[in-house]
């Protein structure tokens, strides 16, 4: 039978995230939990383990991470690794055809939602984001900086608390996987990238926990606008946009008429 304990009330920090992980494994163990049995809710667990809400999402988040939960909207957290059948986030009913076009999506997107995170995000949210940008910034290999790149990203989606607005994060998120984005991102997050990209994500996250839209919206546009730059340079994602259109030439064909249809057209005039 899973053990309880007392509620900790003075510790914090990085020790009370600590705590709760350390508590959360035993409960596991005790609980005899196998893979793709679900978890209780978070607000039992809080209750059972004695640990704050907080600190128990954040011992959460490190497990997902690692692999050893997923977690479905709407479903519950589950232990185990994610079935291949399981869908965690809205199946996308357009599919971009090529990197370009999915950040020219999240261009759309992304700043305004970095905004409205910074007018409506809680202090949980702003912890959230600013610890997915603190260990994205940590990261030292291009796989760990594309899980906190990420989690960063998601986190500010979330924090608008607007489920109309995650299911379009969602649905542009899900795109990036029917591209060779996983390829593209070995090539265009090197070291310098990385450090640049920790970079505006800590200027985005400050932004947010300052309550100043205006420059969480800048920061964000300007950190999608380097990683499109990237892309652009790195040559991909380019091969299937339609050719541009010359409009010079349109025009012209639209307004000169072929010799032998006016001379028939003046024909056959009364």
């Amino acid at each position: 039978m899973a053990l309880r304990w007392a509620m900790v009330s003075s510790t914090k920090g990085p020790m009370s995230v600590r705590l709760a992980a350390d508590r959360l494994d035993t409960h596991l163990r005790e609980a005899g939990l196998m893979p793709g049995d679900r978890l209780l809710p978070e607000r039992q667990l809080t209750a059972l383990l004695g640990v704050s809400r907080r600190a128990l999402r954040e011992a959460l988040g490190e497990l997902e991470l690692q692999g050893r939960i997923w977690r479905g909207v709407g479903q519950g957290t589950f232990l185990g690794p994610k079935p291949a059948g399981a869908t965690t986030r809205p199946e996308p009913r357009a599919r971009a055809s090529n990197p370009l076009a999915i950040m020219e999506a999240r261009l759309t997107l992304e700043p305004a939602l970095a905004a409205l995170a910074a007018m409506k995000a809680t202090a949980a949210d702003i912890d959230s984001i600013a610890r997915a940008a603190g260990r994205g910034a940590e990261t030292r290999d291009e796989t760990s900086w594309g899980l906190w790149d990420g989690a960063f990203h998601s986190a500010i989606a979330a924090a608008c608390h607007n489920p109309l607005l995650l299911a379009a994060f969602q649905e542009v998120e899900a795109s990036r996987a029917q591209t060779d984005w996983g390829r593209l991102r070995a090539a265009i997050t090197t070291a310098p990238m990385r450090q640049a990209s920790a970079l505006e994500h800590l200027a985005i996250s400050a932004a947010i926990a300052r309550r100043d839209a205006a420059a969480a919206q800048r920061a964000m546009r300007g950190h999608l606008q380097s990683v499109s730059l990237a892309i652009q340079d790195e040559g991909s994602g380019c091969d299937d946009l339609p050719e541009p259109r010359n409009q010079h030439a349109e025009a012209h064909a639209t307004t000169v008429e072929p010799p032998e249809r006016a001379a028939s057209r003046r024909t056959s005039r009364p």
